[in-house]
């Protein structure tokens, strides 16, 4: 009995370390420029993808200084300090479910990212409300064979590029059908037109 208060203590800091961990990093402020590239956050976040470690996820969501700025512009500008910090965690804690859904589909497809490559990456990109938005897509190919595409939806905050929701893995590429009996059709390349290797 009187080593409680000591167990109580340690349970106590022990709690709180493991929920400083799940939360977004609010100390940490990104300035990188890198950020102000889709092309990079896309190239980069696929990087990470691949180390299957959602806190390097952190490079590409955005600080909370950066969300209050945001914010505070809008309605929800109103919100006390604690609210806000409550939504922007609750916004962390959401892409990390997401993300560990997609790792999971991939898991289920039996894809090892050590044979994939990324093969393209193509946007949507659109504004709403004053607000930039860029659907990202990611076609991946496993093995030189065949493509899957993973997405997610990238917010311009400022100058720099977010990704803030919608990651998933969307499936296999589907592959061009063809009638029974017939050749796929091949590449016509004009002889005057040289080709490198």
């Amino acid at each position: 009995m009187r080593h409680l208060p000591f167990l109580i203590l340690l349970f106590l800091f022990s709690n709180k370390s493991l929920a400083q961990e799940n939360e977004a990093d609010t100390t940490f402020i990104n300035n990188n420029d890198s950020l102000k590239s889709l092309d990079w956050l896309a190239d980069s976040a696929y990087g990470v993808f691949r180390t299957e470690r959602f806190n390097s996820m952190r490079s590409f969501f955005h600080s909370y200084a950066t969300y209050k700025t945001m914010i505070d512009t809008s309605m929800a500008g109103d919100q006390t300090e604690y609210t806000k910090f409550v939504i922007y965690n609750t916004r962390w804690s959401y892409l990390r479910l997401q993300f560990a859904k997609m790792i999971k589909k991939i898991h289920k497809q039996g894809i090892a990212w050590a044979d994939t490559k990324l093969d393209t990456v193509y946007y949507k990109k659109g504004k709403d409300q004053g607000v930039n938005y860029a659907y990202i897509h990611w076609v991946i190919k496993v093995k030189d064979k065949k493509k899957y595409t993973l997405s997610a939806v990238a917010l311009q905050i400022k100058d720099k590029w977010y990704i803030m929701d919608e990651l998933k893995y969307e499936g296999p590429v589907p592959e061009p059908k063809t009638a029974k009996g017939k050749k796929r059709p091949t590449l016509k390349i004009p002889d005057n037109i040289k080709i490198q290797n």
